[in-house]
């Protein structure tokens, strides 16, 4: 089992038996702990999953590279379509949300805002694939509101001063169905390269 140093790079050969494990590094000296390297995140809800699966056991998300991302809830045809990018809302985007629950934290109310904050941060997932744009938001309750690529009228970007500085922003997407925005990504990072990508996938 091949195993890298995340201080200084360096590849080691050990067995299965050193994962979990602590080891020291002879390069750099440093302890690091021994992971699976067969395992990596579900970029839905974090939990350590096989390289292999095409969907993870915990929180039943599709992963990339895999045939379908999730069931379509238009009825539409979903094959062959691969997952182009997911992204969650920046915590950057929530920092006045999070230091003010922080402040309040004596009045009670500061946790609710932080609860709020947190929610909003990791149960919100953007889903652009190769045919659909997908957005699934909710905790207990979950929502999943999608549009296909072939139906979008407009794609905007929208950044203020401050998302400016600290690199995030939203995207406006409009279909011909409607007259405003029917989809909305917030406070992601790098919005722009969102954008980017999905006016890639519209004249591809």
């Amino acid at each position: 089992m091949k195993v890298v140093c995340p201080r200084c790079g360096q590849d080691y050969t050990l067995g299965k038996e050193y994962i979990g494990k602590n080891v020291r590094c002879e390069a750099c000296k440093n302890d690091f702990i021994v992971e699976n390297p067969n395992l990596v995140p579900c970029p839905d809800c974090f939990q350590l999953i096989s390289k292999r699966a095409k969907m993870c056991p915990h929180c039943g998300a599709q992963l990339a590279g895999s045939s379908l991302v999730i069931e379509s809830s238009q009825g539409q045809d979903v094959k062959d379509e691969k997952e182009v990018l997911v992204c969650h809302p920046s915590t950057i985007y929530y920092l006045l949300d999070i230091i003010f629950g922080i402040l309040l934290i004596p009045l009670i109310v500061g946790i609710f805002l932080l609860i709020s904050a947190l929610i909003n941060i990791y149960c919100t997932t953007y889903i652009l694939t190769t045919k659909r744009i997908i957005v699934k938001t909710g905790w207990l309750n979950k929502n999943q509101k999608e549009i296909w690529i072939k139906d979008m009228r407009a794609v905007n970007l929208n950044q203020s001063f401050w998302e400016r500085i600290v690199g995030t922003g939203s995207v406006d997407i409009g279909t011909a169905a409607t007259s405003g925005t029917e989809i909305q990504i917030r406070g992601v990072n790098n919005a722009p390269l969102v954008v980017e990508k999905i006016n890639g996938l519209r004249v591809s």
